[in-house]
């Protein structure tokens, strides 16, 4: 099979390290770049050996651009239209994580992907990370026994997120992170994906609770707590929070309990209580592993084999953390979490 030709549209700091990813692969030719900033595409297809095709408009990319794969890195809310758009053109489609923003996005988002035959990936990027995909190694293989109860945080400090110049005047002039990032959603949809993983199984309800203390700033509660029923019978405790002070937890506090070992700080604790056996997991890869996510949607594509997190998988992990964020602001209403089958 030839190489295949990617074009990226969303050209922030994600797309950005897409293009350079995808410029670096042995699998593809990256020949379009879209963003409505003009500016961006000038900039990221200075990035470009050879130079690639250069739009504002992704209608026109995909009408002329011929391409095999489109990578969808648009803000959170606005995933849906370009994911669309790429799959009835006949396109294979990576998009960021969240999947959607909403339940009604995922619902359409899931429906053209349905009827579609093309791949697609959602951008869970901590699952190939080789300390977290270990942790599943050792669940799949039954190291844990039967897993009854996860937990993991996404503390960040992300107070630089409401600067000035993050106001967008080309999606109608608002800092889109302030207005419609929901901190459970956009953040704590990477610790709820890796807990679903280990656990294989969907959330069925969630309830939460957060508030507005610490980052006032952002539109909906900058700190949620959420607390999942698995299908699976286990439960799920996911915290984030934007506002904190000092570095990120180590390991973001994952804690894996099942009946016959402990996940905790990428330790392996098996045997008895008063003498347990401890095994040290790996070490966590430094930064965002993109390349390898990158050589896995291509490589899927040219070999016809299925994603790791395609667009079902990448659904149920959206729709809990969406679902906790309409509990959490509800006063903690408890909420079913609807699934989504292929």
């Amino acid at each position: 099979m030839d190489r295949l030709r990617v074009g990226v549209v969303g050209l922030g700091g994600n797309g950005r390290a897409f293009v350079r990813g995808y410029e670096l692969s042995d699998l593809c030719d990256l020949v379009a770049v879209c963003d409505l900033n003009p500016v961006r595409v000038d900039e990221a297809a200075a990035e470009v050996c050879g130079g690639p095709q250069k739009y504002t408009d992704l209608e026109r990319m995909l009408d002329s651009a011929n391409l095999d794969a489109l990578s969808v890195h648009t803000p959170d809310h606005l995933h849906a239209d370009p994911f669309i758009a790429g799959l009835q053109a006949g396109c294979h489609v990576l998009v960021e994580k969240p999947m959607g923003n909403t339940i009604a996005d995922l619902e359409r988002m899931t429906a053209a992907a349905r009827a579609s035959d093309r791949k697609t990936l959602v951008g869970h990027i901590l699952r190939f990370n080789p300390i977290y995909a270990e942790v599943h190694r050792r669940c799949a293989d039954g190291d844990l026994g039967d897993v009854f109860y996860l937990e993991a945080d996404y503390f960040h400090d992300l107070k630089r997120q409401a600067e000035p110049e993050r106001t967008n005047p080309f999606i109608g002039g608002v800092n889109w992170w302030l207005e419609h990032e929901k901190v459970i959603v956009g953040g704590g949809a990477h610790q709820f994906d890796l807990l679903r993983w280990y656990a294989n199984a969907h959330a069925v309800e969630v309830t939460g609770y957060g508030n507005s203390i610490a980052f006032p700033e952002m539109k909906h509660p900058d700190c949620m707590c959420a607390v999942f029923k698995l299908a699976s019978g286990a439960v799920a405790k996911v915290g984030a929070a934007y506002g904190v002070v000092g570095p990120r937890p180590e390991w973001m506090n994952l804690e894996v309990y099942g009946t016959k070992g402990t996940v905790r700080n990428a330790q392996l604790i098996t045997g008895d209580h008063a003498d347990p056996t401890i095994e040290d997991l790996g070490v966590e890869y430094s930064g965002h592993p993109f390349q390898p996510e990158i050589a896995h949607f291509l490589q899927s594509i040219i070999d016809d084999t299925p994603t790791l997190v395609d667009a079902f998988e990448g659904a149920n992990s959206a729709a809990a953390t969406i679902m906790a964020c309409e509990s959490i602001e509800a006063d903690g209403k408890p909420m079913a979490v609807p699934y989504f089958q292929r």
